[in-house]
């Protein structure tokens, strides 16, 4: 499993700072929520994804970009992210698992 030993994303702390965790690598599970872009598929995919803590739910943005081979991604369903913080702060998708 390549998840095995990546670390979980801390949402909180990627909210208020996300530059701080520039180019480090985490993963996260959550629901995709909805697609987030405009862009034509030859600039990567935006998508909203509803991660659940306990009570709370946060959403975090997550970057799928284009010359990702991986699963198709579909609203609602639930995934395993493995994702690496751009300098930006955006969340870019190296890998995915559907639950």
């Amino acid at each position: 499993d390549s998840m095995t030993g990546v670390t979980e994303l801390n949402t909180d702390e990627f909210l208020e700072n996300a530059t701080a965790l520039g180019d480090n690598i985490y993963k996260l599970e959550g629901i995709v929520d909805d697609r987030l872009d405009k862009w034509r598929s030859a600039d990567g995919r935006l998508f909203s994804v509803k991660i659940s803590d306990g009570s709370d739910s946060t959403y975090v943005p997550v970057w799928v970009p284009p010359d990702y081979q991986g699963a198709n991604i579909q609203r609602g369903q639930r995934y395993v992210f493995k994702v690496r913080v751009q300098e930006n702060g955006v969340l870019e998708v190296l890998e995915l698992l559907k639950v």
